[in-house]
């Protein structure tokens, strides 16, 4: 008989079989190593004519009511279910069975000689093809037999999407730092990775915080994300105001010509002004579209004409185009009534306030620079300071776009295969938005690369659950599950992939999880989870669900094409884990840590600055292109980041964005006079002919003002145009007292 059978087959059911336990004794000893037979996760092998099916337990029972024998002796007739995941023909191991047992047939029990069959099959699979590269990378050790590595095929691994699933301190941080580690370890490997609470530095940092060599971290610090990236309606979605669901409709449409306006010279410069939609992304100045939407919200016209009612005569009756060209560069007055009478835009007036107030927020709240104000943004990156500046036409600008891609993408200064985009400090708001524009854009920048040029990109999207939900959010649109389901279905054949990581996949869209061939699935509890878990893996898995809560943290089934069979995996920790571990509330409530300092911790909430690993020690970044000003303090920004300190700039006050035009006081008079310009009477000369006229040192102060006004209304800025306020009033105060007759 044979040694190491242990029963035979009773039941089939497609890829399913079920044994009966012949043996009495349930422990087996063969060649110096005892076995349990009939465990759970245990592995089994079916002898055919021709070749062997291999097994993997996935059930244990007993078969009818039979009452169990006298304890402690080994109860009778149990039953396993088996899964059957490959066969081994010869000395080579395929995945799939083609031949399937029938009742009656022994069933052995898998040992380690049928695992180095499988392993050696692996390895060999695995193995250099003369191209001078590996094909596979270490995942960890066989749970079932330490002795044995478990590797993966790295192209059938990454080419066909990955995801990582379990529950909250499964070990699920520290397999997709593996996971990164191993791929860019890799010279030309290129990653993307979405960080959702920042904890992913620390596991791709030296030991003084900062970046390694190949890393490239950008933050809400130094994240450059221009505005015009944004399609039609993500632009709509950060900015309609939706409180008066009698004024959205107006809004909207009011975005959607505003816009296609605003871009048509850009769009003329690059030569796209027939292809051009308003989901081109061509630049255009949000300071005019606020421009623009403060003069229509005020807009009147001109009693059964087409001009519009100013307040200035002259420019009622300039052309059409000029009189839009004065909406769109600079805020004028309308007349409220006059002899000639005046009538408000049927479709804007009083319609845009809310839309107004939205862009003025949000322009006046430093989260948002990132992507708002990309410019000021980019002098706080090093290596787009040089690059990114304001004074070009359009057309140049819209090319700007170009090195925020190259960045992403580690192509800048030094090449760099990761890229941590921290989501920690952005708005809530805009963290859809944010991985929504980024992933279209690498996407789109594949789809347009041509197929000999083109490089494989992975995209990894940490907590995936937070932007990538199952169902529609009531009342927004969810652009990033979008973008990521085009990539899914689409990604693989143009050399993008996404790697999902959630601890609620029952939360995550159904066609993303479905598309994903390789799944790392860890420790899970939740029963919803588990039921979905079940739905989204092939058929042949779904038996393995049922033992994920019995899983180790730091273990996983590694299942997919990367693997000839289904893996239980004790996986390697990374050469640095990320910011993930528990908090030892224990350990602290009992020693009081280091003490919590109000007063620091209400500094960094005002200045919206947060501590830890974003304020990495190490030496100070390098940064020639950014201006200097006083040495940056100590705990200053990783290096090799890209990021420059607020503190190390020295911001000018820049020129105004629109002058606004002043109300003058009209008359009957005025309105009849002729519609001839302007024309500026010459001052007689006297004594201070050299000094700037009062009216000259009032607009130089209000183009001074206009930075802390506008731009940037914090508290630095308000003691700024107080300052200026009182230089003005002095000034003037002592001009007014030197003249005769003041």
């Amino acid at each position: 008989m044979d040694p190491l059978e242990i029963g035979h087959v009773i039941g089939v059911d497609g890829d399913t079989v079920d044994v009966q336990i012949s043996v009495e004794d349930l422990k087996l000893e063969y060649h110096g190593k005892t076995y349990r037979i009939g465990r759970l996760g245990t592995y089994v092998t079916l002898p055919m004519d021709r070749r062997t099916l291999i097994g993997y337990i996935t059930k244990v029972g007993f078969a009818g009511d039979l009452e169990p024998g006298p304890y402690p002796g080994p109860p009778r007739r149990i039953t396993v279910t088996s899964q059957l995941l490959g066969t081994v023909e010869g000395d080579r191991f395929s995945r799939g069975v083609n031949e399937y047992p029938t009742l009656g047939d022994p069933v052995r029990l898998g040992v380690d000689e049928d695992f180095e069959l499988i392993f050696g099959c692996f390895d060999e699979l695995a193995g250099n093809d003369g191209g001078g590269y590996r094909k596979a990378f270490s995942m960890g050790r066989f749970a079932i037999d330490t002795d044995f590595e478990v590797k993966v095929l790295g192209k059938e691994f990454f080419a066909k999407h990955v995801a990582v699933m379990g529950n909250s301190g499964s070990g699920k941080s520290c397999t997709t730092a593996k996971i990164v580690h191993e791929a860019t370890s890799l010279k030309h490997a290129q990653v993307v990775l979405f960080d959702m609470h920042g904890e992913y530095l620390k596991a791709f940092s030296d030991e003084f915080g900062n970046p390694l060599p190949n890393v490239t971290y950008l933050s809400d610090r130094n994240l450059v994300l221009p505005y015009w990236l944004l399609a039609y309606e993500e632009f709509e979605q950060l900015f309609i105001d939706r409180h008066n669901p009698l004024n959205v409709n107006a809004q909207k449409l009011f975005l959607r010509e505003a816009l296609e306006k605003l871009k048509l010279a850009g769009a003329e410069e690059l030569g796209l002004r027939w292809e051009m939609t308003v989901d081109t992304p061509v630049y255009y100045d949000l300071q005019q579209l606020l421009t623009y939407a403060i003069n229509m919200n005020n807009a009147r016209y001109v009693l059964n004409t087409q001009n519009y009612a100013f307040a200035r005569l002259p420019y009622r009756q300039l052309p059409p185009h000029e009189q839009e060209q004065l909406l769109l560069t600079k805020r004028m007055q309308f007349n409220p009534a006059s002899a000639e009478g005046e009538v408000p835009h049927a479709t804007y007036f009083g319609k845009l306030l809310g839309l107004i107030n939205n862009i003025e927020g949000k322009l006046n709240d430093r989260r948002y620079d990132f992507l708002l104000r990309p410019f000021e943004q980019a002098k706080r990156n090093s290596e787009l300071a040089g690059r990114m500046r304001e004074e070009a036409t359009p057309g140049q600008l819209s090319r700007t776009v170009t090195h925020v891609l190259r960045q992403i993408l580690g192509q800048l200064d030094e090449r760099r295969n990761l890229t941590i985009v921290d989501l920690s400090g952005l708005p809530f708001d805009v963290v859809d938005t944010t991985v929504a524009v980024l992933t279209r854009a690498l996407f789109d920048f594949n789809f347009w690369s041509p197929p000999d040029v083109r490089h494989p990109v992975l995209l990894v999207f940490e907590e995936a659950h937070n932007y990538l939900p199952r169902k529609p959010i009531e009342g927004r649109k969810t652009f990033a599950r979008d973008a990521v389901e085009k990539v899914a279905k689409e990604g693989r054949k143009y050399g993008v992939s996404a790697m999902i990581v959630s601890q609620r996949p029952s939360e995550i869209s159904e066609t993303v999880l479905s598309q994903c061939n390789s799944m790392v699935l860890m420790r899970m509890n939740n029963p919803d989870d588990q039921e979905y878990a079940a739905r989204v893996v092939s058929d042949q898995f779904r038996s393995l669900i049922s033992l994920l809560p019995s899983l180790k943290p730091g273990e996983g089934f590694i299942i997919g094409d990367g693997v000839l069979m289904p893996m239980r995996t004790l996986i390697d920790m990374p050469p640095r884990e990320p910011q993930s571990a528990n908090m030892d509330f224990f350990r602290l409530w009992a020693t009081g840590g280091k003490g919590v300092d109000a007063d620091v911790i209400v500094e960094r909430w005002w200045r919206q600055e947060r501590s830890g690993h974003q304020a990495a020690k190490g030496k100070p970044e390098d940064s020639p292109a950014v201006p200097e000003a006083s040495p940056a303090p100590a705990g200053d920004a990783p290096a090799g980041s890209g990021f420059v300190p607020l503190e190390r700039l020295s911001y000018g006050c820049p020129k105004p964005q629109q002058p606004q035009e002043q109300q003058p006081q009209t008359s009957n008079d005025d309105m009849r006079a002729d519609p001839q310009p302007e024309e500026p009477v010459a001052d007689a000369p006297d004594a201070d002919a050299d000094a700037p006229s009062a009216d000259a040192e009032t607009a130089q102060a209000e183009e001074e003002l206009i930075l802390p006004a506008q731009h940037d209304a914090r508290p630095s800025g308000r003691s700024l145009a107080q300052r200026k306020l009182a230089e003005l009033a002095a000034r003037l105060s002592g001009r007014s007292a030197g003249k005769p007759g003041a």
